[in-house]
């Protein structure tokens, strides 16, 4: 089976991390290190928002224990979608001339950066849970053209960094305490405060107007140092 995009970028990624940093793992197996752990995941998401129903992406993310019981997580997500529906095309929009309706393809793309500081969970010498939460910085990158006439359709983004709020139960699996490579996992939850609401009468489409939910599932591998 053909690996898909964000599949072969996360193992290209990993396997040249790899690489770079066995000799200096080798070399400086004693040295404290800046992060424990440094890996690459797919993820899929689901909501109920109309323009990011079902986005599918990759991000990365590096660990650090400490504290005995604790740990915690930096991460970069990115996840895409594209949707087909009716919209709204005009020929100008700042005084809406010639407004009608038409079937719009629309892209969004919503990337950024979390915090998460999770409890630890050691179950044996192979397996490490870890539960908790933390914020999110994003963007959101959006496009809606019409179908038929190839106009920019109607739609209101945000044009700004938008705060996030974030859930995590994940897993590590080390099925070779040895080999310095596990199996990583994730379920959680995103809440996103997209706060970009119209104030036109009548109002521009406005998707991106209050708080939504994404819910998440990730899978990768981790390097671990």
């Amino acid at each position: 089976m053909a690996l898909s995009e964000p599949m072969k970028t996360i193992f290209s990624t990993i396997a040249s991390l790899f690489f770079l940093l066995s000799g200096p793992l080798t070399a400086h197996a004693q040295e404290q290190m800046l992060f424990q752990e440094l890996g690459g995941f797919a993820v899929v998401m689901s909501s109920e928002h109309p323009e990011l129903p079902d986005p599918t992406g990759f991000g990365v993310a590096s660990v650090w224990e400490f504290g005995g019981a604790f740990m915690a997580r930096l991460s970069f997500h990115r996840g895409s979608d594209d949707t087909l529906k009716e919209g709204v095309v005009c020929d100008q929009y700042s005084q809406r001339i010639n407004c009608r309706p038409e079937p719009t393809q629309t892209s969004a793309t919503l990337s950024g950066l979390r915090g998460t500081l999770m409890v630890r969970l050691p179950l044996g010498e192979f397996v490490r849970l870890g539960v908790g939460g933390g914020l999110s910085f994003n963007h959101i990158s959006t496009e809606a053209q019409g179908t038929v006439s190839d106009l920019e359709a109607d739609l209101l983004a945000p044009n700004a960094g938008i705060i996030g709020y974030n859930s995590l139960l994940s897993a590590k699996i080390t099925p070779v305490p040895t080999v310095p490579l596990s199996i990583t996992g994730g379920l959680g939850f995103h809440w996103v405060d997209f706060n970009t609401c119209s104030a036109n009468d009548p109002p521009q489409y406005d998707p991106y107007c209050g708080m939504e939910r994404f819910r998440e599932l990730e899978v990768g591998l981790t390097l671990n140092f």
